[in-house]
């Protein structure tokens, strides 16, 4: 996989950027979630958190608020999801 250096950041298309990502991303589940197991997925999850965080910390103060509303933005997609009321599969007996 090409990685972009930090200095050339600045200079890549919102395009090129979201394919960078896109490809870390792929090679995250690629080579670390796989075989699924739950408590590796969370554990993997927390992990980016704390990475998220630890270079927000970096940030200018004025950037801080983005990196909050998107991790808000995020935690809210995971509440909506986590509330939605799930439905049985077809046939499945309910107790």
């Amino acid at each position: 996989m090409k990685t972009v250096s930090h200095e050339s950041l600045t200079s890549i298309t919102p395009a090129q950027f979201q394919e960078q990502s896109q490809l870390l991303a792929n090679e995250i589940v690629e080579k670390v979630l796989r075989p699924k197991t739950p408590l590796r997925t969370t554990v993997v999850m927390q992990a980016l958190i704390s990475l998220y965080c630890h270079h927000a910390e970096s940030l200018p103060s004025e950037a801080r608020g983005d990196v909050a509303m998107a991790l808000a933005g995020l935690a809210g997609e995971f509440l909506k999801a986590s509330s939605a009321p799930q439905t049985a599969p077809a046939g499945a007996p309910i107790h």
